[in-house]
């Protein structure tokens, strides 16, 4: 417990390094903790390990098949993997799982767009808007409102 939290605290500081040796030794004392496993593919794939991220996410659904947040992190690391549809696939299972999971619609119009699918792009964007200003969650809504703006501008 100690050594996850700390984990958890070096991420919010931006310690990522120090955050994954915590989390690696959350994992040896404790090996079917998908929570650790998800946050150490987080960690992962913000320092560019995209493989090794990949294959924590991956462990973390085989110890719990039901996590919207897993299956979106895994999304946006399929994503920046140029797996454009196993992408969508995941995040259409996050969205299944937590139909209220604004960033999981704003993951999934982005994979859309990447796909070609401008218009099932902004559908998901409008949606992920919608959701994120219900929540109160003032990132994102200014990131899709910034994101609709720039997409408007190319019209």
């Amino acid at each position: 417990e100690a050594y996850y939290n700390k984990g958890v605290v070096k991420v919010k500081l931006g310690q990522l390094e120090a955050a994954l040796a915590d989390f690696d030794q959350v994992i040896r004392l404790k090996p079917d903790d998908a929570e650790v496993y998800c946050n150490r593919g987080v960690v992962r794939g913000q320092l560019g390990q995209l493989k090794a991220a990949l294959a924590d996410l991956d462990q973390a659904l085989l110890l719990k098949p039901d996590d919207a947040e897993t299956y979106r992190n895994r999304g946006a690391v399929k994503g920046k993997l140029g797996q454009h549809e196993g992408a969508l696939a995941d995040l259409d299972q996050a969205i299944h799982l937590k139909p209220s999971y604004a960033t999981a619609y704003y993951n999934r119009g982005t994979a859309k767009n990447r796909l070609g699918q401008s218009e099932a792009a902004l559908a998901d964007f409008k949606i992920a808007l919608d959701l994120a200003d219900k929540a109160g969650n003032e990132n994102l809504k200014a990131k899709v409102e910034q994101l609709l703006q720039e997409l408007d501008n190319m019209n």
